[in-house]
């Protein structure tokens, strides 16, 4: 009886394995039939695609990528092919419509799955209506007076510090300066979410700071590498290990955090202390009928999004600048108009806003190297596109890099020219050329925060000194992650101004 029941059991195995992979050959005969003549890397192979084209180093696959964007330029489209898996690829501005406006095609594609451990399903990775509710929450943390100058404020105490270590660093020395703005942009990015100061810059609360690192790391690591793409697989190596590991103590840290700073706010222990992002939320917490979890999940989300991207941001900037003397000689002849010779006084909303030259530069630098290179979206709907159809399900990749790189808008686009942001010069842009936050409905809801932040940053090294490198771009070594980041690092010297 009991053979009999095991040989019933295996047999509904095998049929239901049957239909599995019935179902899915159709659906892959179908996508090949949809999308077979969209044009595509040479040498794609059945079952495979282009797998064995794409390197896996982020380096050279950014290399790979340069090649197909030149290809792509006789078409509309193209498609990369994961195996049996298309992604639809849009180089270009044209089209972006679709997805940068209106909230058709607003859904976050399935690879971004691998942040869920993580930010579970906060603004970044949430959906539909999870998505509208949260995102109506949010907003006013971005546009509330009191917390935009509470902000200032950290920029300005944390920036402070920034340049007394970059003080520390011996003249003339070509550096990495990386490690030194990231670490300024968690400290800023910890107070301004949880109203805590973690020191990361002190070297305090190290386990965290760590954490936060590796488990980014990790992250990106996982997403180019389809061996680790399995949960069951991926938890039983080291990989794995380390990544919940260091997850553990993030969502430990943030949740004790939440929970003090929960307990206060009910007991009004935080009247005299400044004002952050928890709190805004933790005050529209019953009303909105939030829990701790659901808060946890948008301070994780807003860790992560503000702390990597605004870093590689600066960094690169600071790399322009030091690249071109003639842009640096306006910057500083700016900073000096708005400071006068103070190297030390705090920058307050309304010098920030004066720096219209030095808002110009990070754009620029944003177009050339944006901090978030590619976005994925999922096709909600099957609509035509230039004689192509696309289907419902499918994962439409827009590369902002070569987005921005577009010469109809951009002419000479690889030369750095801050005057393109002129407003006499931009004004009859289109909205979808210039999309480094992301654009329409879904665009990043943090961009002012952002913007300022980086101003400040970048106003107090101006105050304090003048940037060369040696370096050209094609010392940079560009790697293509969840963050456009530099293989070998972007090297300057700090000279200090007279």
């Amino acid at each position: 009886m009991a053979l009999l029941s095991f040989t019933v059991l295996i047999i509904i195995l095998i049929i239901l394995i049957i239909f599995r992979l019935k179902t899915w050959f159709i659906q892959y005969i179908k996508l090949l039939k949809t999308y077979g003549s969209i044009p595509c890397p040479r040498n794609r192979l059945p079952l495979f695609g282009n797998l064995f084209n794409l390197p896996l180093d982020p380096y050279q696959f950014s290399q790979k990528l340069d090649l197909l964007y030149e290809e792509s330029k006789t078409t509309t489209l193209y498609c990369l092919w994961l195996g049996t898996y298309p992604l639809i690829a849009f180089f270009h501005p044209v089209g972006l419509e679709h997805f940068l406006s209106g909230s058709r095609h607003i859904t976050k594609s399935s690879d971004y799955a691998y942040l869920y451990p993580w930010l579970r399903t906060g603004l970044l990775t949430s959906n539909g209506a999870k998505w509208k509710n949260r995102r109506r929450i949010i907003t006013p943390a971005f546009h509330d007076k009191e917390l935009l100058n509470n902000y200032v404020d950290i920029y300005n105490e944390q920036s402070t510090i920034l340049v007394q270590r970059l003080s520390s660093i011996e003249s003339g020395k070509e550096v990495n300066l990386y490690s030194y703005i990231a670490s300024c942009a968690l400290d800023i990015i910890c107070e301004a979410a949880m109203g805590l100061n973690i020191g990361a810059q002190q070297k305090k609360n190290s386990q965290y700071v760590d954490a936060v690192l590796k488990l980014t790391d990790i992250i990106l690591k996982r997403q180019r590498m389809p061996w680790l793409w399995p949960d069951l697989l991926f938890k039983l190596l080291p990989e794995g290990r380390d990544h919940d590991r260091n997850l553990n103590i993030i969502h430990q840290f943030t949740k004790k955090v939440i929970d003090d700073r929960a307990q206060a706010f009910r007991a009004d222990e935080n009247r005299g202390k400044r004002y952050a992002f928890l709190d805004l939320l933790l005050k529209q917490m019953n009303d909105e009928q939030l829990t701790l979890l659901d808060i946890q999940e948008e301070v994780d989300t807003f860790m992560f999004e503000g702390h990597d991207t605004t870093a590689a941001a600066i960094n690169f900037t600071c790399f322009m600048i030091a690249s071109h003397p003639e842009v640096q000689k306006k910057l500083h002849e700016e900073i000096d108009r708005v400071f006068g010779n103070d190297r030390d006084r705090p920058c307050t909303m309304e010098d920030l806003n004066e720096l219209e030259y030095l808002e110009c530069v990070i754009k620029e630098t944003l177009r050339l190297y944006p901090s978030v290179p590619f976005i994925a979206r999922e096709i909600q709907e099957d609509f035509m596109y230039h004689g192509y159809k696309l289907l419902k399900g499918s994962t439409a990749v827009i590369f902002i890099y070569y987005v921005h790189r577009d010469p109809k808008h951009f002419p000479d686009p690889d030369r750095f020219d801050p005057d393109r942001f002129l407003p006499e010069n931009s004004h009859n842009r289109s909205p979808f050329a210039f999309v480094p936050f992301s654009a329409g409905s879904r665009n990043c809801i943090g961009q002012r925060f952002a913007m300022l932040e980086e101003k400040s940053m970048l106003s107090w090294i101006l105050r304090r000194f003048k940037l060369k490198t040696s370096q050209t771009f094609n010392d940079l070594n560009l790697s293509f992650e969840i963050i456009l980041r530099s293989e070998h690092g972007a090297f300057v010297q700090l000279e200090c101004r007279v």
